[in-house]
């Protein structure tokens, strides 16, 4: 049966980004007093030993709370670049966040379509840690190129991440480098990772004007895991369920179709009372789980 779990907006809202190492403790244990029994959570590349040192602390505040890791989001910016150097340095990261995630217990690593040095950001974040809203690239930006080195990062995150029983999962994120669905199965398919999936980020979708009863059954059992939150479809804002246009009664009833039986994550950013609101999102979607059928 599909689960509810707080996503690392929570923090983020109340911390900024990155949280600091204390913050990001602060932020655990802000939601275990919520009641959450899942977390999403995310480690930061410049932060590897941080994290390392902290990973005490942080199986403490779990058992305090009888909380388990839903996933683990694995924030590197440049993974995608093309500059040898750079790429090197993003899989060695990828390799020792990936450590640590096993250490936690986490089923899923996840990852974002990040732009990288050779895609400029322009516009502003609409949420903090969102895509940006306008690129540019050099006249010498060669999207062949950048399609062929993406597949082959994420094909040996894949390979990584399946040596330590983990399953690689990208959001759909609309305004990232790879900004549909049909972008993000392309990538799954053609690195030929058998242990990889997707994120399937509702309010991203909506905004990037897929229709969500669509994708759903399109994605299918790629879907590995779901992020929930509220906007008009005009802008990938994340706001409170009942605040946009969402429906999510019809999103539940589709997941269920489609056999999705894992865990919805409340991503709610950037809203006042973030705690407060999480915890009414939470109990919104449980019950919606337990009514509505497939």
């Amino acid at each position: 049966m599909m689960q509810v779990a707080c996503g690392y907006t929570i923090p983020i809202t109340l911390f900024g980004i990155p949280p600091s190492p204390a913050d990001h403790l602060k932020g655990m244990e802000a939601v275990g007093q919520a009641g959450f029994k899942l977390i999403e959570l995310e480690f930061y590349d410049e932060l590897i030993a941080e994290h390392r040192r902290d990973l005490p602390a942080m199986k403490a505040l779990l058992e305090k709370y009888g909380m388990r890791i839903a996933s683990i989001m694995a924030v590197e910016e440049k993974m995608f670049s093309l500059d040898p150097a750079i790429k090197r340095k993003a899989l060695a990261d990828f390799d020792a966040l990936t450590d640590l995630m096993v250490e936690l217990g986490s089923p899923l690593v996840s990852i974002c379509g990040y732009m990288p040095p050779e895609i400029r950001p322009q516009g502003t974040e609409l949420y903090v840690g969102g895509p940006p809203t306008a690129v540019t690239v050099g006249d010498d930006f060669s999207w062949d190129a950048f399609w062929k080195n993406a597949v082959d990062v994420f094909k040996q995150c894949a390979a990584i991440a399946k040596r330590k029983g983990l399953t690689l999962i990208i959001e759909t994120r609309a305004n990232d480098v790879f900004s549909s669905t049909d972008a993000l199965l392309n990538l799954i398919r053609e690195s030929g990772a058998d242990n990889a999936g997707v994120i399937l980020d509702v309010a991203h979708v909506h905004a990037g004007k897929e229709y969500l009863a669509l994708v759903i059954p399109k994605l299918g059992k790629l879907i590995k895991l779901v992020h929930f939150s509220d906007n008009d479809g005009t802008q990938a804002h994340h706001y409170a369920p009942g605040r946009g246009i969402i429906d999510f009664r019809a999103v539940v009833g589709s997941l269920k179709r489609a056999g999705f039986d894992g865990t919805i994550v409340v991503d709610v950013s950037g809203v006042p009372n973030i705690v407060e609101e999480a915890i009414k999102a939470r109990d919104y979607f449980q019950r919606l789980i337990a009514e509505v059928g497939g």
